[in-house]
């Protein structure tokens, strides 16, 4: 969380580098990237739809009686549908997601749900991101992987959140995701003179002689510059990048995947979903930067990844299937 917000300002709103994390468990020593993703290896990116998506207008069963009779005013018809076959259609606003069913690069897998579901939205989307439901998580099934595929050892470029946050899905046991910004890095990446002593300077003050909080704390600082040195290069000046901020969280997804750092794993997400009321305007809102972020994703993305790379969606539930007076 210190790329991209300056190492100073990211200590002092509370982000820490992975290897803050080490001061619980006795270690302290420099995190470096495993190295490039191997040859066969896959890469996923999951994005979240928080606030709960309305899973039916977004793929619609216009052929069941029942979507239109719960549905209402919200129904989409299906003559405005994008037709899969006889019974779904997409949402209208998705054309770049048909273009994949038609290429045979979609799966819709559709009813997925756990039992007892739990109506919060916090609550549901912390058991979404844990892989265990009903129960009060402590990991998320992500990061229990990047546990495994990392054995105890520390890398910054396995997996990563482009945003704001290390979120739960990010989370393992031991391990956990790097942050990202969607923009370009700019403290530790700086060339003057002046910003090169500073740099330096940070450097040279690790140091095991004064404890390992010390040690620890400094190594955070260094692994931030490390990032931001690397990451600079890779992801555009800002006002290069997409205004949409899943668009741009997508691109700079897609030109790490590019870099090929080692990133195997990164999740980006955004919303609002939760249409309470007012989701005429709203949801088809959200279904068109979708389906924008999702096509600036494989405009940017090198061929060479295409057939190694899948997108997940999830949201923490599904909307009822009535709508109400407010047109939610």
């Amino acid at each position: 969380q210190l790329v991209g917000m300056g190492a100073g300002a990211g200590l002092a709103t509370g982000g820490v580098s992975p290897v803050v994390d080490d001061l619980l468990t006795g270690l302290g020593r420099p995190a470096w990237a495993a190295g490039p993703v191997g040859p066969t290896d896959g890469i996923l990116l999951v994005v979240g739809m928080f606030g709960g998506n309305d899973g039916l207008n977004t793929v619609v069963p216009f052929n069941d009686g029942n979507y239109y009779t719960m549905h209402g005013n919200l129904a989409i018809p299906g003559n405005q549908t994008l037709a899969l076959d006889g019974t779904v259609g997409l949402n209208p606003e998705l054309t770049e997601f048909k273009k994949l069913w038609d290429r045979g690069q979609l799966a819709i897998v559709d009813g997925v749900g756990y039992a007892n579901p739990d109506l919060s939205h916090f609550n549901s989307m912390a058991y979404w991101m844990a892989g265990k439901p009903n129960a009060i998580p402590t990991s998320g099934w992500l990061g229990r992987w990047l546990d495994g595929y990392l054995g105890g050892s520390k890398d910054l470029y396995a997996a990563a959140e482009v945003g704001y946050s290390v979120p739960l899905h990010l989370q393992g046991d031991v391990a956990r995701g790097t942050v990202v910004p969607a923009q370009r890095p700019s403290y530790g990446a700086g060339t003057s003179s002046r910003e090169l002593l500073q740099y330096a300077a940070i450097r040279d003050m690790r140091t095991g002689a004064q404890g390992h909080w010390f040690e620890s704390v400094s190594e955070a600082f260094i692994d931030q510059l490390d990032l931001a040195k690397t990451l600079a290069p890779v992801i555009p000046d800002p006002d290069l990048l997409p205004d949409s901020d899943l668009t741009a969280r997508l691109e700079v997804a897609a030109r790490l995947i590019n870099a090929n750092l080692g990133f195997r794993v990164m999740t980006a997400g955004w919303g609002d979903f939760d249409s309470h009321a007012g989701q005429p305007a709203q949801h088809p809102a959200r279904m068109q930067e979708l389906n924008e972020a999702v096509k600036r994703f494989f405009e940017v993305l090198d061929p060479a990844w295409l057939s190694r790379v899948t997108v997940m969606t999830f949201s923490e539930f599904g909307r009822t299937p009535w709508d109400n007076d407010g047109a939610g």
